[in-house]
């Protein structure tokens, strides 16, 4: 979150007044900033894609446990 946070605000602000008042570092950002999704990032993407998907499918009034049911 705070590397969002810098790169949304990098032309207003210099990287390492950021990064110590958000207590981040240059390089940790720009490790941030280059590294491919993990996995889980992308299994998360996947499935709210489906779940965006289930609710306009159902006009927004699908519950949970129907939702869930769904999904299995």
């Amino acid at each position: 979150m705070k590397f969002r946070m810098i790169q949304r605000c990098r032309d207003a602000f210099p990287l390492r007044l950021m990064g110590r008042c958000l207590r981040g570092s240059a390089s940790g950002y720009y490790g941030w900033a280059t590294r491919a999704p993990s996995a889980r990032t992308l299994e998360n993407t996947r499935l709210l894609e489906c779940l965006r998907h289930l609710h306009t499918e159902h006009d927004g009034v699908m519950g949970s446990p129907r939702v869930w049911e769904e999904l299995r």
